[in-house]
């Protein structure tokens, strides 16, 4: 308000809506996510391994507690893509992606 003069805090755009500090917020920015538990796959590849599964799907792996936390037997699995796509393709991507990452977990020994 001191710098603009106005009342509104936000910028606000008509087709984009409210646009905040976070680039990947601009528009729907959706980032649908799951946790799945997946000690073996954790063992055998390790996070950077079942990141670049999920980069090849449209999505990406995090620690279950946020980015760069500690990996024990679960992650965080989002889609990557945020802006340009409809919600229902981004949902799809996660879908797929779980659902791989989880029928390799079931898998292993």
């Amino acid at each position: 308000k001191k710098v603009t003069g106005k009342d509104d805090v936000f910028a606000r755009d008509d087709v984009l809506g409210m646009i905040t500090c976070c680039p990947t917020n601009l528009g729907t920015g959706m980032r649908g996510s799951v946790h799945i538990v997946i000690p073996k796959l954790i063992a055998k590849i390790g996070l950077e391994g079942i990141d670049a599964i999920a980069r090849e799907m449209q999505c990406q792996v995090r620690g279950s507690s946020g980015e760069h936390s500690e990996v024990v037997d679960r992650v965080d699995i989002s889609n990557w893509r945020r802006l340009g796509f409809p919600e229902y393709e981004l949902v799809h991507d996660m879908v797929k992606c779980v659902n791989k990452v989880s029928q390799m977990e079931d898998e292993l020994e």
